[in-house]
């Protein structure tokens, strides 16, 4: 017996050899089946998984080896590298952490780990995986590329430059220090150049390959700060191809086709939630476009927004998004023919800054909850009654940019004849009590109402407001898609204003706009002097 495994071991790494990677895991597989706790065997068939590019049975197997063999640095390095291509990014760091303590010079698992931690938001363990990187090997390009991908994390945009720079004087035909330079420039307001540089990657890429769907991708974004809708949405389709977490997501898999955008009289087209809650609002307000091209729809959403949705669209079924985890990552339901990723509507119906003035308030609001809530906002003291919320209750170095504290928004808060209603989810009680405390202002709130959790409260609480005042959160998408007026404090270079002065992602949104460099606080004053103009507020001392 133990020579015809032999002999299939030794097929198997002649046609590994050979690249022919199909027949390679198939004769270890069944040279595994003869010998089922070889070590050696296992890591071959491992191997062969990974070079076929099935990261999710090589990390199962690998997985599976480590359970046995929890000591060996090969498995170690197997189930890192699978984990890595999945994006299961925490897995890939346990493994690269047990690389790095046994093996301290092990350079390639230094610069794993600060993708991994990047990739999880994790910067300032990414800028010390860096650093450890750079003393190992100070005069390898690879290395002064990583730095700069960490640099960038934490807004060190001239750092980052540098380090990229150096990284292609050591190596010219560097093209991640090339691209990165790029989105450096796309993150600094430059569209122009970083769509320049963008495009000789494009050129000296292969096609089809990872690097160039995800170059594509990233093209997207300034595409759109330009003004260039159609290309834009066409390169955004290429956001599944990559298992970075930072792309679109989801990464789910479908035995039917994707949607054509074609009509469908019969056929059921099934259009599924992606990325965060405001994104998934902001891409269902083509919801009524499809309908006049799809008779049968299903749209998976959020769990929270099943009922909003079904009420605002009756003769849509409206489900909470459900499929199983990975590997399968398929659906359990089979009653659909086609499906589409919701963002990927805007390549169907919104080609043109026209397309975008076409969007219209979409949700209607629960009737019974709206007048509970008409009479306790007519209980409070004063005339006009504006919603606030300041920051998002996720928080990172990177994702602070786009926020406030509480106390920025003094100038706004302490304008006479408004009651505030705080529509800031998580804990925030410290920071209602400051703004008591310091401002003399109360932020009204319910303690009947989950703020994060109960959208068809949130959604009927916000219609009956006067004004919505916001950053970049998923209020900003709420408050809209009600129909309230809104104020939303954004980046300049936000990609959502597609090049020019106006916000049209949303009927009913005024943006106030921070110049390159400022901070978004900067420009709430501004924001206050529209609100006293608007609802005609009097600020003179009684």
């Amino acid at each position: 017996m133990r020579f015809e495994v032999r002999k299939l071991i030794d097929r198997a790494e002649a046609a590994n050899n050979a690249r022919n990677f199909i027949k390679a895991e198939q004769l270890f597989s069944k040279a595994l089946a003869h010998d089922p706790d070889d070590l050696e065997l296992g890591i071959k068939y491992a191997l062969s998984l990974f070079a076929l590019e099935d990261f999710a049975k090589s990390a199962e197997n690998f997985h599976q080896l480590h359970l046995k063999y929890p000591d060996d640095a090969r498995i170690w390095h197997g189930c890192s590298s699978s984990y890595l291509k999945l994006g299961q990014f925490t897995m890939a760091s346990m493994f690269l952490k047990k690389i790095v303590s046994k093996n301290p010079d092990d350079l390639s698992s230094w610069m794993n780990l600060c993708f991994a931690a990047g990739s999880e938001g994790k910067h300032s363990d990414c800028l010390f995986y860096a650093m450890q990187a750079m003393q190992l090997a100070p005069l390898e390009p690879r290395v002064h590329n990583n730095l700069g991908s960490a640099l960038l994390l934490v807004r060190r945009y001239e750092d980052a430059l540098t380090s990229f720079g150096t990284a292609l004087e050591l190596d010219k035909d560097n093209l991640d220090a090339l691209s990165n330079i790029a989105t450096t420039y796309s993150l600094i307001g430059r569209p122009a150049e970083a769509l320049d540089i963008y495009e000789e990657c494009l050129q000296r890429t292969p096609d089809g390959t990872e690097f160039h769907q995800n170059l594509k991708y990233r093209m997207s974004f300034d595409l759109f700060r330009m003004g260039r809708l159609e290309l834009g949405w066409q390169y955004y389709e290429h956001g599944f191809r990559s298992m970075d977490s930072r792309t679109r997501s989801p990464k789910r898999r479908f035995a039917v086709p994707k949607w054509d955008g074609r009509e469908l009289a019969d056929e059921t087209l099934l259009i599924w939630r992606e990325q965060g809650l405001g994104d998934e609002l902001v891409f269902f307000g083509a919801l009524r476009d499809v309908q006049t091209r799809v008779r049968n729809i299903i749209v998976e959403c959020d769990p929270r927004l099943v009922p909003v949705l079904q009420r605002s669209f009756p003769t849509i079924k409206v489900r909470p998004q459900l499929f199983f985890g990975p590997p399968s990552m398929e659906s359990p339901h089979s009653d659909f023919d086609w499906h589409l990723p919701a963002g990927s509507l805007m390549q169907h119906f919104r080609n043109s800054i026209d397309d975008f003035r076409k969007t219209e308030s979409y949700v209607v609001p629960n009737p019974e909850l709206r007048e509970q809530f008409k009479q306790r906002l007519a209980g409070l003291p004063n005339r006009v009654k504006i919603g606030i919320c300041w920051r998002s209750g996720v928080l990172s170095t990177e994702r602070n940019t786009y926020y406030t504290s509480v106390s920025d928004w003094e100038p706004v808060l302490r304008l006479k004849g408004v009651d505030f209603i705080n529509l800031q989810y998580g804990d925030c009680r410290q920071e209602v009590a400051n703004v008591a405390e310091h401002f003399g202002t109360t932020l009204h709130q319910w303690p009947d109402l989950n703020l994060k959790d109960d959208l068809d409260g949130v959604f009927s609480l916000i219609s009956c407001l006067d004004h919505v005042v916001t950053v970049d959160t998923s209020v900003s998408a709420m408050a809209p898609a009600v129909g309230t007026p809104t104020s939303v404090l954004l980046p300049d270079n936000t990609w959502m204003r597609f090049g020019i002065d106006e916000y049209l992602i949303f009927p009913n949104i005024t943006p106030y706009l921070n110049e390159q460099g400022h901070s978004l606080r900067e420009r709430i004053p501004d924001l206050a002097e529209s609100l006293i103009r608007q609802f005609n507020l009097d600020q003179r001392v009684s």
